[in-house]
């Protein structure tokens, strides 16, 4: 890749960091990189950017021969916001078994003490 002819000063800390802050992979990184730096890759590659299309950051060329890269601002915020939205309901979903291991777990604890509280003695 040609960094320096398209302005990037340390290609490898921008992949770096589109994984550590983006959430790419290595792979992915490098390829969103190969789309803003060409423009564009054949549509019989579709299988290597399958996460940057599904993530919202390529798109399809209206003749379906090319895959094209989104913007940058509005191709990471469209994969932050997926992540971010992935997030949410895996918390969701997390609180909802631990609400249930929570409902489990009272009767051992009710039997145990036999609904009595623990009084500290003086």
């Amino acid at each position: 890749m040609k960094s320096a002819e398209r302005g990037l000063r340390d290609e490898k800390d921008v992949v770096r960091r589109l994984g550590a802050d983006a959430g790419l992979s290595e792979g992915d990184a490098l390829l969103y990189l190969r789309l803003l730096q060409e423009g564009h890759i054949p549509a019989s590659q579709h299988g290597k950017a399958t996460r940057l299309l599904e993530r919202g950051m390529a798109i399809v060329s209206g003749d379906g021969k090319r895959i094209i890269p989104v913007h940058p601002r509005l191709g990471i915020a469209n994969h932050y916001r997926t992540w971010r939205e992935a997030m949410v309901r895996e918390m969701n979903e997390r609180r909802m078994r631990v609400d249930r291991l929570i409902l489990e777990l009272i009767p051992l604890y009710e039997a145990a003490t036999n609904g009595a509280s623990h009084k500290v003695k003086e």
